[in-house]
């Protein structure tokens, strides 16, 4: 456990002191949520949890792959991997790299989006907390899944884009779907990012309770799970 969480606090300590990752991470979040404000009330706060979740899922995509192929690249992928550390180890590492930052991240979006610009949130703290973390550990097991078959920044950057802007504009979270083709219905249905944030929605302005969605927690349990053991088997050959 000691080696497990030394890598984990190297890695925070690096994405400390990288300032564009602090920028993709923190900056631009709150510059669009900021944006956001001045939208129709009827709109505003469904567009915030949008741009959360948007973010979240792109920070968390884009560093899981960064992180692996910066390591190939450098050629300390093979020796981490050889070592007396093992695989799963500095697996667990990242996983927990990934999902600590995440949440420290959607929890700064939070409480900007509330004390910073008066978005009405006033309920639910521990179902915000269990949907969250749900959402973050499907996205963590997404990324760390494509972090097996990506081979540069580049392909981490368009897939991550692709993914998350596809399952964002077209589940529902900035605009209304309810006239929408099949297409887009179908993948509001599938899409993590739209029951994270209509979950968010439905918690933050009625209070909803967490019996409400255990489908589509359950849902994202399964997805995050079953790509992230394809993530691990990928990974643990190239040992």
């Amino acid at each position: 456990m000691r080696k497990i969480l030394a890598i984990v606090m190297v890695g925070i300590r690096q994405n400390l002191a990288d300032p564009v990752y602090m920028m993709f991470t923190l900056f631009m979040p709150i510059m669009m949520t900021w944006v956001m404000s001045f939208l129709p009330s009827e709109v505003y706060e469904m567009a915030i949890l949008g741009v959360l979740v948007m973010f979240v899922a792109l920070n968390i995509i884009t560093s899981a792959g960064g992180y692996i192929i910066d390591e190939k690249k450098n050629g300390t992928w093979q020796r981490m991997l050889s070592g007396t550390t093992g695989h799963w180890h500095i697996l667990c590492a990242y996983f927990i790299r990934l999902f600590v930052t995440a949440k420290i991240q959607a929890l700064i979006l939070i409480l900007s989006g509330k004390f910073i610009f008066n978005a009405p949130w006033d309920h639910g703290i521990f179902s915000i907390i269990v949907v969250l973390s749900v959402y973050i550990f499907a996205m963590t097991g997404l990324g760390l899944f494509l972090a097996g078959f990506l081979k540069t920044q580049g392909q981490v950057q368009a897939i991550a884009m692709g993914i998350v802007m596809i399952g964002t504009m077209l589940g529902g979270v900035f605009f209304p779907i309810d006239n929408a083709n099949v297409i887009i219905r179908s993948i509001a249905k599938v899409s993590p990012q739209s029951f994270a944030a209509l979950a968010l929605k439905d918690i933050f302005t009625a209070n909803a309770p967490l019996d409400n969605f255990v489908t589509q927690l359950i849902w994202m349990l399964a997805i995050g799970a079953l790509l992230l053991f394809g993530g691990v088997i990928k990974l643990k050959t190239e040992a």
